[in-house]
């Protein structure tokens, strides 16, 4: 069996960013299900919230951390080595990314992701 994982990151606002080896997770949009115990087994059950997509990355510093700071509503296209692709539509930047040792970490959150192919 093949694992498929993240190889490359299309941002519409920035272009391909520079994924460092094994620097991406990706966690498609869905939803989060909380079970609601009960006194009858038969009563047992669960409260679905929506969950958002989340595209954490490991960037080579090839790029500024300064080129994410205004990122509110961008499109990315994430490619997945065994050629599935999923789209993350008006996507935003979580926090402040910070420059490290030659890398960037940047997480990216959006209210829902499609599956392209």
């Amino acid at each position: 069996m093949k694992l498929d994982k993240v190889y490359r990151v299309i941002s519409a606002e920035l272009g391909e960013l520079p994924l460092k080896e094994g620097g991406a997770q990706f966690t498609p949009s869905g939803f989060k299900r909380e079970t609601q115990v009960a006194e009858v087994a038969e009563n047992i059950g669960f409260v679905e919230t929506p969950a958002p997509a989340v595209l954490a990355l490991t960037l080579q510093a090839s790029i500024g951390a300064e080129e994410f700071r205004h990122v509110t509503d961008d499109s990315l296209t994430i490619y997945l080595s065994g050629g599935g692709q999923h789209m993350m539509p008006r996507a935003w930047v979580t926090e402040a990314v910070e420059l490290g040792t030659g890398e960037l970490k940047v997480t990216y959150n959006g209210a829902k992701s499609e599956k392209l192919a």
